[in-house]
């Protein structure tokens, strides 16, 4: 029998083991994307730039408790602890984001029982406990209230996806000592406004798909290859445009050429023109589906078969629609990526892709613990920003980030999304796939 409680009240609700798994794949009006769960062997570097995660083989016994009350506790204390290894998992369970809520517990609970199979955290048991925060900043803070009061003493909190909700935890886990892990939160603040070294983003950044989409331009068009990129003048395109085009530049290639539209138009024919003069290896176009398919389809009658890469709001059936017959392997869209980087043929959803990051970040806490002998939180902290040692390794800046790509490319394969694999400039596709969810907005 599992045992949870709700951190913003006392009632205590029995639940069937089979309860642990409900919600793993559930379907919204987010945008697809695809992924599979973590595992805690990492593939290689080049494959996408951050630790890649095999899916789980095993499940066990995972035990699920919230209680209230008590004191906070140092690091230390919670260190010197000799049974079990307590993890606070923070998500909704509650409103209207409870379905997110429940595929990202479904994902560490099957994390957590993984590594309990293969013999737990410095030869102790985790013990994961669920709590509701209800995607909103007064859940958060009494989630955290309650977890920094629970006599169990946790030694790491992950969770809190809604961004609203982490950047108001964060601080208290700051000032009560306790590591956190922010798993699936895209929005910058969370780090802009670094409540301390203890607090990190488990999951990549909404503002840098301006600079991985300029680094994946300069890989379609070699490093010496010309560029162009076109936009259609809103402040969006305008800034991923400027960062693209800065994350472009290399000592043996010029600027990025840059061209705009007007919105709404159903004819290019003059910028196809301009492009063409400038005779590029690869065209970046940030904008929106309609311009995006007529662009695409101006420049292929123009006998223009460079490259194209698009921004993620081409992530969705209404681009797929417009560009009907012209998705070939010459046309990528950027897509947000989780850090497990793992993914399947089949899609999923924004909140499997947050869910993909909990594990993900369960795993890569299991890895620092186990590296300096102890669950103390400003241990671990230190040596998820220490210097890797192997290339596959995955870390974090001292600014609290996931020190990897955030948004990866990706081609239509049938009626899914494929992910391209890193380094590869030609028609290869890669074996990896993670279709796209919509951008994270703070709360």
């Amino acid at each position: 029998m599992v045992r949870y409680r709700l951190a913003t009240g006392s009632r205590s609700h029995d639940r069937s083991p089979n309860f642990m798994i409900s919600g793993i794949m559930t379907f919204g009006a987010a945008r697809k994307r695809g992924g599979r769960a973590v595992s805690n062997a990492y593939r290689n570097w080049k494959r996408g730039g951050c630790a890649l995660l095999r899916p789980y083989s095993l499940l066990a016994t995972v035990f699920v408790t919230v209680a209230a009350g008590g004191s906070p506790a140092t690091g230390q204390a919670r260190d010197q602890n000799s049974g079990v290894v307590d993890v606070a998992l923070a998500v909704p369970l509650s409103g209207p984001r409870q379905g997110f809520g429940h595929a990202v517990r479904a994902r560490i609970e099957l994390a957590a029982g993984e590594i309990n199979a293969r013999g737990g955290i410095l030869g102790r048991p985790l013990r994961v406990e669920v709590n509701d925060d209800a995607c909103n900043r007064e859940g958060a803070r009494n989630t955290a209230e309650a977890i920094i009061g629970n006599p169990a003493h946790p030694v790491v909190v992950i969770g809190h996806p809604c961004p609203g909700a982490a950047v108001e935890a964060a601080s208290l886990y700051q000032q009560a000592g306790i590591l956190f892990l922010a798993a699936g939160v895209r929005h910058p603040d969370l780090t802009l406004r670094r409540a301390g070294p203890l607090v990190f983003r488990a999951a990549g950044r909404d503002d840098r798909q301006g600079h991985d989409a300029g680094q994946r331009l300069r890989e379609l068009a070699g490093p010496d290859g010309g560029t162009v990129i076109i936009h259609d003048r809103t402040t969006m395109s305008r800034g991923l445009a400027e960062a693209a085009k800065a994350a472009a530049k290399t000592d043996a290639a010029a600027l990025s050429q840059t061209l705009t539209i007007v919105s709404s138009e159903r004819d290019y024919g003059a910028t196809v023109t301009a492009v063409a003069a400038m005779r590029p290896k690869a065209v970046l176009f940030v904008g929106f589906p309609a311009e995006a398919a007529i662009v695409i389809r101006q420049l292929r009658l123009a006998g223009i078969t460079v490259p194209v890469l698009l921004n993620d709001a081409m992530a969705n059936e209404e681009f797929v629609r417009h560009a009907d017959g012209l998705l070939d392997d010459t046309v990528e869209v950027m897509m947000p990526v989780s850090i497990s980087r793992d993914t399947i043929e089949d899609s999923e959803t924004a909140d499997a892709l947050a869910a993909s990051d909990a594990a993900a970040a369960l795993m890569l806490w299991r890895e620092a613990a186990i590296a300096v002998d102890s669950t103390d939180g400003e241990r671990v902290a230190e040596r998820l920003t220490a210097s890797r040692a192997h290339l596959e390794e995955i870390g974090f800046t001292r600014e609290g980030d996931a020190d990897c790509a955030s948004f990866a490319p990706f081609r239509r394969a049938g009626s899914v999304w494929r992910r391209v694999i890193a380094g590869t400039a030609g028609g290869r596709r890669g074996s990896n796939e993670n279709p796209s969810r919509d951008a994270s907005s703070l709360r």
